[in-house]
């Protein structure tokens, strides 16, 4: 039980980081806050663009890809840590009625 305890910690500790990092990347100034920081780049409808071949510079593709990137690695901690929470608690109600 101490071992899934520790395990959450670090799961919980890794998602903050994440999180922090996800937030200091601001790809587009107008879309981009505190409160929509875990949405994919391509969530946000594209303002209309002049001519097909108007394409984003490489270092913002760059920055938008690596958001989406710790996007996903974000879902994945929240997912690890909702199962180690669920193990968490049933280890601990196994625990109270034994």
């Amino acid at each position: 039980m101490i071992k899934i305890l520790f395990i959450l910690i670090c799961l919980c500790i890794l998602a903050n980081y994440v999180i922090l990092h996800l937030k200091a990347i601001r790809t587009d100034k107008e879309t981009d806050n505190d409160q929509n920081y875990w949405m994919f780049t391509y969530d946000f409808k594209e303002k209309k663009k002049d001519s097909i071949f108007d394409r984003e510079p490489e270092d913002i593709i760059r920055e938008k890809n690596k958001k989406n990137k710790l996007i996903v690695i974000l879902y994945l901690l929240s997912a690890l840590i909702f199962i180690y929470a669920m193990f968490f608690f049933t280890k601990l109600i196994y625990f109270i009625l034994n």
